[in-house]
């Protein structure tokens, strides 16, 4: 029996959430059909590429821009800007990179960490197919920018950030629980602001003695994935990247627990929306990471040892399940049979045979959950892509499973006359939950209403989004094709960082399988991304010899330099010229804005050769009463440079919440 997990919710427990009957009307919004009906033939895949796959892996990269947070090096659209300005953990490191989990300014470790993952693994597949549309530097780029926020987590061997920012308060109960980050419906850029209880994002730690090896063995998978992609471009960065998902898969293997027995209220609240159902397939998963980052023979048979322990896991690839991918992964990096009978296994399910159990729509999408139906069939086609890749498209095997992935990414690009990617197509969703792209800090009527007011008008409004959330890809439609485009029916238009991960893999795979010379890189020129909105500051001053951000079309393809965002990430000793060539007059206020620990990171310096200076920076930084958790310990890779002054946590407010609720 299969159990799937979509967005934060156990498949089995989402008929606790209002769902309309098939064919049910809600009187919010009407429920809408695709206009071209059910074919009547059996599906044949086209000979050549039907949709600009390079549009879609563009404006997919560019969804993560509407996601990041931190000190942004520039601004790719005008209604995203500089958030997380508070996000410090405990002993002072700097949180305020990554990307946001959906509508939410959450950071949940488990769907982070295989977020990042993924992304990576994207690129280890598909690199070539992505260089020579021109969207690999901004992968690198996007990867980077998540492992920063992983690096940092790893504060020392000790103690792991596995959460940044507090969902709720309170007891497991939809009585008496106080919101927090759920009940802020603003711009993530004044959340310190207006939210609820005054509660800036806090960090919740993984130690010893509250062990999370799935979240932990997921951090150190990424930080592998990661340090494969990046080595070519920068050893030195791959190699701390690598050293710590060595010792980070050692806490995890030796100090085995899940956060699901957590008795910290935060991690409390992560298993009702992220429920974990093991972490042994994030040990294998890990483990398997490390040995393709490292060839270490260890590494593969702890690889082996946790995956046949965990069979039950063979049958999915989510956030929360890693066995089918790891049956992807080991066969490509060892061409081990057991590995391949596995994954034809995990395929069948899909695919026409005595073994196809999955159940699909009248128009052909395979209806894995009815929460995130889309994002699910883009990790089935991804991990198709990546196995048909493996053992040659032109094998019997392969053919079917490009075929079967090429089906399911076309039907959510609008092969029945609706697009579930924003942004993409005649016929796309108008309304996807998402909060910063209808309430943005440039456009944002409420602002300093209560937040239930605000939350009343996205919820009910039907005022489209003020601003597109270009390559979103949204949760996916009833089990007859049928679907509300409305935010107030949510498991229909939600979008997260993990419906887009695999799914910009599985694009970059129909790239390389119908021929990257066969698309022309895109770009953003003619993109609506706010630039002319009335409060809209001045957009960067890109270059001419750019050829990501701008009209130009001329640059030689498959070069990392012809975005000049691949500048600033690798040239640090200019990155105050090249900010002042795109904002002329403050380039050396941003720089500062920016680049807050210049000196220690990894990405621009020997890591294993600051030791001593590291040190004597963190211990300049710890407060005086404060204790080092890690004193005795040997770590040189603690972050510095997080500003000191930021206040954790508001004391009045959680004097007043923890009467409430504790007394």
């Amino acid at each position: 029996m299969l159990i799937f997990k979509a967005c934060g919710l156990v498949a089995a427990a989402t008929s606790l959430l209002w769902q309309p009957a098939v064919g049910e009307e809600d009187m919010t919004s009407p429920l809408m059909t695709p206009p071209i009906p059910p074919s009547k033939s059996k599906y044949v895949a086209p000979d050549t590429a039907k949709y600009n796959y390079a549009e879609v892996l563009h404006k997919s990269y560019l969804f993560y821009h509407a996601q990041k947070s931190g000190i942004l090096p520039y601004q790719r659209m005008a209604w995203r800007g500089d958030s997380c300005k508070m996000c410090v953990g405990d002993f002072n490191e700097d949180l305020s990179r990554g990307w946001y989990e959906a509508a939410n300014t959450m950071k949940w470790g488990l769907p982070y960490g295989w977020t990042a993952t993924q992304l990576a693994f994207n690129i280890v597949m598909f690199e070539d197919a992505m260089n020579s549309v021109d969207e690999l530097a901004e992968g690198l780029e996007l990867i980077k920018w998540g492992a920063d926020y992983l690096t940092n987590c790893h504060y020392n061997d000790t103690h792991i950030v596995g959460q940044l920012g507090t969902a709720s308060l309170g007891p497991i109960s939809k009585l008496i629980e106080l919101d927090v980050d759920f009940n802020y419906w603003g711009p993530p850029e004044e959340y310190e602001q207006w939210v609820p209880s005054g509660l800036p994002h806090k960090a919740y730690y993984i130690t010893p003695d509250n062990p999370s090896s799935e979240i932990v063995g997921e951090y150190s998978a990424a930080l592998a994935a990661t340090s494969i992609a990046w080595r070519k471009y920068n050893a030195t960065y791959a190699d701390d990247l690598l050293d710590r998902a060595k010792r980070l898969y050692r806490f995890a293997t030796e100090h085995k627990g899940s956060y699901v027995t957590s008795k910290d209220n935060a991690f409390e609240w992560a298993t009702f929306w992220y429920p974990s159902t093991r972490y042994e397939d994030e040990l294998g998963w890990s483990a398997a990471w490390l040995y393709a980052a490292t060839k270490e023979d260890h590494y593969l048979q702890d690889a082996k040892k946790y995956y046949t322990m965990n069979e039950d896991s063979w049958y999915e690839y989510s956030w929360d399940e890693k066995g089918a991918g790891t049956h992807i992964l080991l066969y490509h990096l060892t061409k081990d049979q057991q590995f391949y009978k596995n994954a034809m296994m995990y395929f069948n399910q899909f695919l026409p045979s005595d073994e196809q159990i999955v159940q699909f729509t009248p128009r052909g999408l395979a209806y894995i959950d009815h929460w995130g139906s889309v994002g699910y069939s883009g990790n089935v086609a991804f991990l198709m892509m990546a196995f048909a890749k493996t053992i040659g498209y032109e094998t019997v095997e392969g053919k079917a499973l490009t075929s079967f992935a090429i089906q399911q990414i076309n039907y959510a690009l609008g092969d029945y006359g609706y697009s579930w990617v924003v942004g993409f197509g005649e016929n796309y969703p108008s309304k996807p939950y998402h909060k910063s792209s209808y309430n943005s800090f440039i456009d944002y009527p409420m602002r300093g209403r209560q937040q239930d007011e605000v939350e009343s008008d996205f919820t009910e409004s039907k005022t489209k989004q003020r601003f597109i959330l270009y390559g979103a890809v949204e949760g996916g439609p009833n089990v007859d094709d049928t679907y509300h485009d409305d935010r107030s029916n949510y498991e229909f238009s939600e979008v997260t960082q993990d419906y887009n991960a695999a799914w910009t893999g599985a694009i970059a795979g129909l790239i390389d399988y119908y021929g990257a010379e066969k698309f022309e890189p895109f770009t953003d020129c003619e993109l609506d991304l706010g630039w002319t909105h009335p409060n809209a500051s001045a957009p960067p001053a890109w270059p001419e010899d750019d050829c990501y951000h701008t009209c130009n079309k001329n640059c030689p393809r498959g070069q990392l330099k012809s975005s000049f965002a691949w500048r600033l990430l690798t040239e640090p000793e200019n990155l105050e010229e090249n900010l002042e060539q795109l904002y002329p007059g403050n380039g050396v206020m941003r720089a500062a804005a920016v680049d807050n620990r210049k000196g220690n990171d990894p990405s621009s310096y020997d890591a294993s050769a600051h030791k001593e200076s590291d040190e004597v920076v963190h211990e300049a930084q710890l407060s005086p009463n404060q204790e080092d958790p890690h004193a005795a310990d040997d770590d040189h890779y603690r972050t510095a440079g997080a500003a000191t002054t930021y206040p954790l946590f508001s004391f009045s407010a959680l004097l007043v919440l923890s009467s409430f609720f504790f007394a």
